[in-house]
């Protein structure tokens, strides 16, 4: 199989069985939602997480309603960040103030404050982090 820079050729590559589709395939509508630790008020649906998939990396969906918040806050991985719908304010420390919207994408290091506030639409953002989190 031929190696291209982190991407492999297709050709004998392996498919997904058992027990595993359940782990790969998942419905929105089948989340298990979850208050936010910081704000109850937003809602964070796991997708992907260490406990139930066995993997070192974590992808949620948020849903931020208007008027709500996420104060200023850290972690201790990466966190990319992928507005979905919606609008609002993002503040990331030493850089400032950004319109979160759907188009707009957050690259936020270890250990970056940041903070969300000022959301005039409902906000569904997709968050994928470096590692396991809450």
């Amino acid at each position: 199989m031929e190696k291209i820079i982190g991407w492999n050729i297709a050709f004998g590559a392996k498919g997904v069985k058992g027990k595993a589709k359940d782990h790969i395939y998942k419905l929105v509508e089948n989340i298990e939602w979850k208050p936010h630790p910081i704000n109850k008020n937003v809602d964070l649906g796991f997708i992907i997480t260490k406990k139930e998939d066995e993997v070192e990396v974590t992808c949620i969906i948020a849903k931020v309603p208007k008027g709500e918040s996420i104060p200023e806050h850290n972690h201790e991985v990466q966190d990319i960040i992928v507005p979905l719908s919606g609008k609002g304010k993002f503040w990331i420390e030493g850089l400032g103030e950004f319109e979160m919207k759907k188009g707009v994408i957050f690259n936020i290091p270890p250990g970056v404050v940041h903070k969300l506030y000022d959301v005039t639409e409902d906000l569904e953002i997709f968050d994928v982090f470096s590692g396991p989190i809450l």
